[in-house]
């Protein structure tokens, strides 16, 4: 048998990587809306297996839950969007506070450094036609991008639907496809996979529930107005981890500086976001997701920019799961457990350390038997 050197090796699995990145990247039309719709799938199918059980037909089973995600889906974002309308109509006083701050950065502008108020309007026409200028190609792409959205949205419709309907048909050509001795490595597998992806989302929406209460409750006892909307808004966007929940703050920091005459406001709700994602990384989503997605820091960083380098903003919403199913696939297939085994948390040195002294006590009574 032919035996590859190992340098050869290390190039063929380098070029692999870099093809899949390559296929990922160009096929991230078709990717996306899959991948979304196998995720929502494993969500769904406790419910659909229900419905069944209550003598719903498959079909009907399958587009019943479908409707129940599309339906919250729908209300989240008719409330958020409803939310927008009313703080527009705020936007008049939000105007004039912008015009006494811009009022006040000239006065600074020409105390400090002499730049007289005329020429910092003239400067700030010819950005503003600029602006304008380019916002042609920004409209473009806006339309473009909902014109895609539609797109992947019915592609995720579909896709689901025939997950869900052909569930056991897909399942027995997994079975017919891998050798009879590893049936049960695939049925343990396909549990994990499953329970993993299960586990994170249902508990990362109860983490988001728990954290829109603590936000809406500290908004309003600053004395935020819109409080809900900022307090559900920073909840949701913490779907996106370790950025998430500073994205959401930006909103109503600033928001408190446009509307309260007093720099007490956006501070104090810098230091109630910064109170909240202390507590949600080291209490609130450990005691809630645990280690269900068993994944180490690192991994999960770097998950995290990869998915926002191959696929925008939905990657890194869908990093963790994808790596979390393939960790659990690493674990199971022999030639890469190694693999598994660095996206894992490392061993505590206690653990080694006594995992070691029971190898070395267990050598010992095998070298005198």
């Amino acid at each position: 048998m032919l035996k590859i050197p190992s340098y050869i090796k290390f190039f063929i699995i380098l070029f692999g990587l870099i093809m899949i990145f390559y296929v990922m990247i160009v096929g991230r039309a078709i990717f996306v809306p899959l991948i979304t719709a196998f995720i929502f799938a494993l969500i769904l199918q406790p419910l659909s297996s229900r419905l069944e059980k209550w003598k719903f037909p498959r079909g009907l089973s399958s587009i019943v839950s479908i409707i129940a995600i599309f339906a919250v889906l729908f209300f989240t974002f008719y409330y958020i969007s409803y939310q927008v309308r009313s703080i527009s109509r705020d936007l008049s006083e939000i105007g004039e506070k912008f015009e006494g701050f811009v009022d006040r950065g000239h006065d600074w502008m020409e105390e400090n450094f002499g730049v007289e108020e005329s020429e910092q309007t003239a400067y700030l026409k010819n950005s503003i036609n600029d602006f304008v200028t380019s916002s042609t190609s920004i409209l473009t792409s806006t339309l473009s991008a909902t014109a895609g959205f539609f797109t992947a949205f019915v592609l995720i419709f579909i896709s689901l639907f025939f997950l869900l309907y052909y569930r056991s048909f897909f399942v027995e050509f997994l079975y017919r496809a891998i050798s009879d001795k590893h049936h049960q490595k695939l049925t343990d597998s396909i549990y994990r996979v499953s329970s993993v992806v299960r586990a994170y989302v249902l508990g990362l929406f109860t983490v988001i529930l728990i954290l829109a209460v603590l936000n809406t409750t500290g908004l309003m006892l600053l004395g935020i107005e819109h409080a809900m909307f900022f307090g559900a808004l920073a909840a949701m966007l913490t779907i996106i981890p370790y950025i998430g929940i500073f994205i959401g703050s930006l909103l109503p920091i600033l928001f408190a500086l446009l509307t309260k005459d007093s720099l007490w406001y956006p501070l104090g709700v810098a230091i109630l976001f910064w109170g909240i994602q202390f507590l949600e990384g080291n209490f609130i989503t450990p005691n809630i997701v645990g280690n269900k997605v068993s994944l180490n820091p690192f991994a999960v960083i770097v998950a995290l920019f990869l998915g926002g380098m191959v696929w925008g903003a939905i990657g890194m919403i869908l990093a963790i799961p994808i790596v979390a199913a393939l960790k659990v696939i690493f674990d199971v297939v022999d030639p890469l457990k190694p693999y598994g085994f660095l996206l894992g948390y490392p061993k505590d040195d206690n653990e080694t350390n006594e995992n070691t002294k029971v190898e070395k006590r267990l050598t010992k009574v095998k070298e005198k038997v």
